[in-house]
C-alpha cells in the first residue's frame, strides 16, 4: 500500500483543562468513500508531517461531564449487582473502571 497516493490527514486533539494532547493519522478509504479509523501516532511524527506540509487539523477535545456522571451511576448500580451475585471478577473489573474514571475527573 503506497501511502503517498492516498489521502491522509493528521489530527491533534487537545483538552487543556485535563492536559491531554493526542495525535492521530487518518486515511481516506477511497473504495468506501469514507475516512478510516483514527490511528494513534507520536507527537514527533505529527510535527514532522506538519512541517512537511501534510494537512493537519487541531481540535479541542470536549468532555461531557454529565455523560461521565451517568456512566459512573451505571457502574455503581452494576457494582451493587456484582455484590449480590458474588461475582468477584466482575466486581474487581467494575471497581477498576470506577477508579479510572474518578482519577481522570479528580486526579489522584
Amino acid at each position: 500500500m503506497n501511502l503517498s497516493k492516498q489521502k491522509v490527514k493528521y489530527i491533534c486533539e487537545v483538552n487543556k483543562d485535563l492536559g491531554i494532547e493526542e495525535y492521530y493519522k487518518q486515511v481516506y478509504l477511497s473504495d468506501l468513500q469514507m475516512w478510516g479509523v483514527k490511528r494513534k501516532i507520536t507527537k514527533k511524527t505529527f510535527l514532522k508531517k506538519e512541517k512537511e506540509g501534510h494537512p493537519v487539523k487541531y481540535y479541542k477535545a470536549e468532555i461531557d461531564f454529565n455523560e461521565i456522571k451517568g456512566t459512573l451511576a451505571d457502574i455503581y448500580s452494576l457494582i451493587d449487582l456484582s455484590l449480590q451475585t458474588r461475582d468477584k471478577e466482575w466486581f474487581t473489573s467494575l471497581i477498576r473502571r470506577k477508579n479510572l474514571i474518578l482519577t481522570v475527573l479528580y486526579g489522584n
